[in-house]
């Protein structure tokens, strides 16, 4: 591209559909059916965005294997296209396909580099060059608009892509959808961000998609529908309509508080693939229907349920006052124009408020076998770190929705906020410290943590800050026994007892092998000037489990050099959260490799734990996909 003497715009707005063509059919939805949203122009040093639309993130791809159809590449850099905010919204041209897909991709990534206060990266590919396994690193992600003529659309962690389907609407129960018409997926701003949302996760947790508990998919579910359904309310006119048209009440159903409406009407569900308002009795959730809930999606939709009341709980209280000043009874007469305004403020700002912290909890959590209950303590943990001070008591509104949902976390002595909190390490391991300058030095490890503003060249520092620190582990001597409390893992042979034979065929030398999964570095700042750095270190370590508790007991208590794969990996490991000020642990966050109680508790679940579902992913290992087949049909 020519160098320009004109200055760079700040932003590219595009066009696209608010919610999905479906709304633009609608005579209460038509108006706000379209919206333009905002992404930010690539700096000098970034890829320029190139026909597909491509960029240092993502590549569209617009191949059609079902018809056989390669659709020419949209070039969002022509006069035209740019000369009106991107194509405009239509369900016949592929090119705008693209542009829906690249656009609310790049809004949804955007979101969470700005709550995790860094660049985003997607998981490695797995490789397997002369018999040993490596990684290379994933640049872009690739998109398929219309990859399959199904109705279904899935992140594929092997393909490190999202696919698309397109289907036709059901012949006898389409809801308002025309009989037999094509439906596709890759116009749905919440499918789109839901799928995203996948790939980011699995970059920052890739042992997240393994079936460890009945928890572990439904996290991955629930959470990308939290992300899809508060950016609604990125979204002002939307907000708007909605908040006038029920009287700024959020608590009824809406289609703010709905998920993909026309992919679930036209599949014969008559209404929104999935609610965030759950069903309640006399104004209350029923706190025993989690305990009763297998399915990922089902199970999932009650942690999206207790997202959202903490949401509108959050919201009414910021917005009592504007009612009482208004006078407003409980007549049906419209809201003042005004009072709609500031209604629709306080609901954004809300949401961007309440979607943070649960983007930013992602850092405070354990690298495997997530719970429900731990993700609470660290949505609270992980806001307390950043806003010490909460005077409208947004933790407590979390907290209470999670309760009245039967979501409650283990080991801990109440719901108060700071019981919550995740413990500051004490004793031996309160002295523990990592190097935090180029010229700091912990046995053998030094790490660079200069600032980068190029992509390519934070991923780069990453990468070595990793390497530098698996080797560090590998070669630790001094303060290893502290090391391996903290980490829940085994550093040195002599240290693994009763899981010594489980661990040698995974050796590095001398010591049990472990995986350094992630060295990352955040900034963030607070609503009153705070200004948090931290480095979140990943420690991971697997072992071989066995479906046969007495045959597992033996096999731990041999020290053989080799022995054949077990029945399924059982994982350990800890998040570190590190200050940068001082290099001292601030939390760690760990699931011991030895907790015996945990293999069993994983045990029974691939065996019985979820009534079928479980013994479908019994066999999983690190490169099956478990989206596809979740995702297909719902």
């Amino acid at each position: 591209m020519a160098k320009s003497d004109y200055p760079t715009p700040a932003m590219r707005k595009l066009r696209v559909y608010a919610f999905d063509p479906q709304a633009a059919t609608l005579m209460e939805t038509a108006q706000i059916s379209h919206a333009t949203i905002e992404i930010p122009w690539e700096a000098r040093w970034e890829a320029p965005v190139t026909p597909g639309p491509t960029n240092e993130y993502l590549e569209v791809i617009d191949i059609d294997p079902a018809s056989g159809q390669f659709y020419e590449p949209l070039d969002l850099n022509h006069p035209h296209v740019l000369a009106q905010d991107g194509l405009p919204p239509s369900e016949g041209d592929p090119r705008f396909h693209q542009q829906m897909v690249f656009a609310v991709a790049m809004k949804t990534i955007k979101v969470f580099e700005r709550a995790l206060g860094r660049r985003i990266f997607w998981a490695d590919r797995k490789l397997t060059v002369n018999g040993r396994t490596t990684y290379k690193r994933v640049e872009k992600l690739r998109i398929y608009p219309h990859a399959l003529r199904e109705a279904n659309a899935y992140y594929s962690p092997d393909k490190k892509a999202l696919l698309f389907g397109y289907f036709k609407a059901s012949l006898t129960d389409p809801g308002v959808n025309l009989p037999g018409g094509w439906v596709f997926t890759a116009l749905s701003h919440d499918i789109i961000a839901h799928e995203t949302t996948h790939a980011i996760l699995d970059g920052l947790h890739r042992r997240y998609r393994e079936p460890t508990s009945i928890d572990s998919l439904a996290f991955h579910e629930a959470f990308a529908d939290i992300v899809a359904l508060l950016m609604h309310f990125t979204l002002p006119e939307a907000v708007s309509s909605q908040l006038a048209s029920r009287r700024g009440d959020l608590s009824e159903r809406t289609w703010l508080s709905g998920l993909a409406r026309q992919f679930g009407e036209a599949t014969g569900r008559y209404a929104a693939l999935r609610e965030a308002i759950d069903d309640k009795t006399d104004g209350q959730p029923d706190p025993t229907r989690l305990a009763k809930l297998n399915e990922p999606h089902e199970r999932g939709a009650i942690l999206v349920a207790a997202v959202f009341d903490a949401f509108v709980t959050i919201y009414q209280q910021r917005t009592a006052d504007l009612f009482r000043l208004a006078g407003v009874d409980g007549t049906h007469k419209a809201l003042p124009n005004e009072l709609v305004t500031r209604l629709t403020h306080e609901a954004v700002k809300t949401a961007d408020h309440v979607l943070r912290m649960c983007i930013r909890a992602l850092d405070y959590l354990p690298p495997v076998d997530v719970r429900f209950g731990e993700y609470l303590r660290a949505i609270i943990t992980a806001d307390t770190d950043l806003v010490p001070n909460d005077p409208l008591n947004y933790r407590l509104a979390m907290i209470q929705a999670f309760r009245r949902r039967g979501i409650l976390p283990d080991k801990t002595l109440s719901l108060a906020p700071d019981s919550l909190l995740w413990q500051t390490p004490t004793g031996k391991l309160a002295a523990l410290r990592l190097a935090v300058a180029s010229t700091d030095r912990v046995g053998n490890v030094r790490l660079d943590l200069t600032p980068q503003y190029r992509r390519a060249k934070s991923y780069e520092q990453a990468e070595d800050n990793r390497l530098r620190i698996w080797q560090w582990l590998m070669e630790c001597k001094g303060e290893r026994s502290e090391w391996e409390q903290a980490l829940g893992v085994f550093l040195v042979s002599e240290s693994a007892t009763h899981v010594l034979g489980t661990l040698r065929p995974n050796r590095v030398g001398d010591a049990p092998a472990v995986e350094v999964h992630a060295v990352r570095s955040s900034r963030r700042s607070g609503p009153e000037g705070q200004d948090l750095r931290q480095l979140i270190v990943e420690v991971t370590q697997k072992r071989e489990g066995y479906f046969d508790a007495e045959y597992q007991q033996r096999r731990d208590a041999e020290a053989l050099e080799r022995h054949e794969d077990g029945d399924f990996i059982f994982r350990g490991g800890a998040t570190l959260i590190i200050d940068l000020r001082d290099g001292a642990l601030r939390y760690v966050i760990r699931k011991r490799i030895d907790d015996d109680d945990r293999l069993k508790d994983h045990r029974r679940f691939l065996q019985v734990g979820s009534n079928g579902l479980a013994m479908t992913y019994r066999g999983v290992r690190d490169d099956d996909n478990p989206f596809a087949m979740t995702h297909r049909g719902v």
